[in-house]
């Protein structure tokens, strides 16, 4: 064999195993942006919220950045900085937000672009009490808060879809202690005034949830809960409490729970809310 024809089969070889090498590195890590903005109330567990999601995100396949939107005033909000051009920085937004943020329309559907384009979005508690004033985005997330169940409050939830990632986890049903939400199951309407009109703070409804729209992966189990005490829940009544949805060619998760400061550090609540980010993110099916 001559030396070119070694030396070319040598860097044959040397081709096939970096290809292989290349072969076995990890996918690039997903980026994602995580608001805590407050406009109505603030929440106690945002500080916690911001801190577990860091702490998944290390060996959950995804970068995240915080910017501690909770420590700003409702009336001191800055939101100037997210721009289309700075949300193409990363692959997917997750909210636990709530009231009429101050953006402008341009931004607030520059957020609903951003998903539609094939990027992800997780809305965590609160966000269910974010722009009221903008239904596209309630159409995007899937609903609007209505009322509390009742908060610290014990149920069963019935796991709907025992396969996807936020739920695969939890077999069939799963108790835990939260606060549950009832949502407006259609626009507001001046001649039934005090029909679907958010309870806490008077906002008006702008678009009804539907089971139609989404696939719910929780609800509260009217069998097996406990219903002393609980708003509005009447036995055989459907209450969801978590769910997907495709939005163009971007995903949209969704999940009441998140209000106790603690529920952060509970481990089965982390694998649901790990596994909602990754579905987002489509990190996995």
């Amino acid at each position: 064999m001559t030396f070119l024809r070694r030396v070319g089969l040598i860097g044959l070889v040397g081709l096939v195993g970096l290809a292989g090498l290349s072969a076995q590195q990890p996918p690039a890590r997903k980026k994602l942006l995580f608001l805590t903005h407050a406009g109505l109330y603030k929440h106690t567990s945002l500080g916690p919220a911001e801190k577990a999601v860091t702490e998944l995100s290390k060996n959950g396949g995804f970068d995240v950045t915080t910017v501690e939107g909770y420590k700003q005033d409702a009336e001191k909000i800055d939101l100037a900085f997210l721009t289309p051009e700075y949300l193409a920085g990363f692959d997917g937004l997750m909210l636990m937000t709530n009231g009429n943020l101050p953006m402008t329309d341009a931004q607030k559907k520059s957020l609903l672009d951003f998903v539609r384009s094939g990027k992800g979005f997780v809305g965590a508690h609160c966000a269910a009490l974010t722009f009221y004033n903008y239904p596209d985005f309630g159409d995007m997330l899937g609903g609007y808060y209505r009322r509390s169940i009742k908060a610290g409050a014990i149920g069963v939830l019935k796991v709907e879809d025992t396969t996807h990632p936020a739920t695969r986890m939890l077999g069939g049903s799963w108790p835990v202690v939260d606060e549950f939400y009832h949502f407006g199951t259609a626009p507001w309407d001046a001649a039934r005034p005090k029909d679907n009109i958010d309870v806490l703070f008077g906002n008006h409804i702008p678009m009804g949830f539907s089971r139609d729209r989404v696939h719910v992966l929780l609800s509260l189990d009217t069998e097996k809960s406990d219903l002393t005490g609980l708003v509005d829940v009447v036995k055989g009544g459907d209450y969801p409490q978590a769910w997907s949805r495709s939005y163009g060619k971007g995903r949209s998760f969704y999940t009441s729970l998140g209000h106790r400061d603690d529920i952060w550090s509970d481990p089965v609540f982390r694998a649901h809310i790990l596994g909602g980010i990754r579905w987002a993110l489509q990190l996995e099916n």
